[in-house]
């Protein structure tokens, strides 16, 4: 009996008209692990790596364009896997009552009232709070307390901080308040007026 793969793979070829060697085979598999770099993928399956030929190998074989039948390939590769390893919502359920019945059996309290936790979540009777709370506390935040927190930003993440001079402009007459004015030539095209 021929499996489900083998079949997409015939249907693939004939639909390209272009065979898959196993070489783009075993690069499609190491590619849906998401283990590996593309380029690392395309090492181990076997391409060259001569001058960073792998990459751009890598590169082609997942382009549409270049390889239709390789993309499509891969395609059907995480579909088999979504399959075969696949999380549903009443799968995950009866799995983790499963793990708070085996733990609370075996004196484990703790690990069962997290598997109990997790299972309210996942099917929707409580709500974990912690995610959202962060998002709205700048609103109660005075510019001072922001330019505060900032500035500790700035000094534990420095390298995210782009360094750059701007020029703060308001224009009374017309109420126009821009938040920079640059000096470089080409700016002029971009000007809008309002007059």
């Amino acid at each position: 009996m021929k499996r489900l793969i083998d079949a997409k793979v015939e249907e693939i070829e004939a639909t390209h008209g272009r065979k898959l060697t196993n070489r783009q085979k075993m690069f499609a598999r190491y590619f849906v692990d998401g283990t590996y770099s593309n380029a690392e993928c395309a090492r181990l399956a076997g391409y060259a790596d001569k001058n960073g030929e792998a990459k751009v190998q890598a590169y082609k074989l997942l382009n549409p364009k270049n390889f239709p039948h390789v993309a499509e390939y891969v395609m059907e590769v995480r579909e088999e896997r979504e399959r075969k390893y696949g999380v549903t919502l009443m799968g995950q359920l009866k799995r983790l009552r499963d793990l708070s019945v085996s733990a609370e059996e075996s004196g484990q309290f703790s690990a069962a009232i997290n598997a109990e936790k997790t299972r309210a979540a996942l099917g929707g009777l409580t709500t974990d709070r912690r995610e959202t709370n962060h998002f709205h506390a700048i609103e109660n935040m005075s510019r001072e307390e922001i330019e505060d927190r900032l500035g500790e930003l700035r000094k534990s993440h420095p390298n995210v901080f782009v360094e750059a001079e701007y020029k703060v402009v308001k224009d009374a007459k017309k109420e126009i308040v821009p938040v920079e004015q640059t000096t470089e030539e080409d700016t002029k095209i971009l000007e809008h007026r309002t007059d």
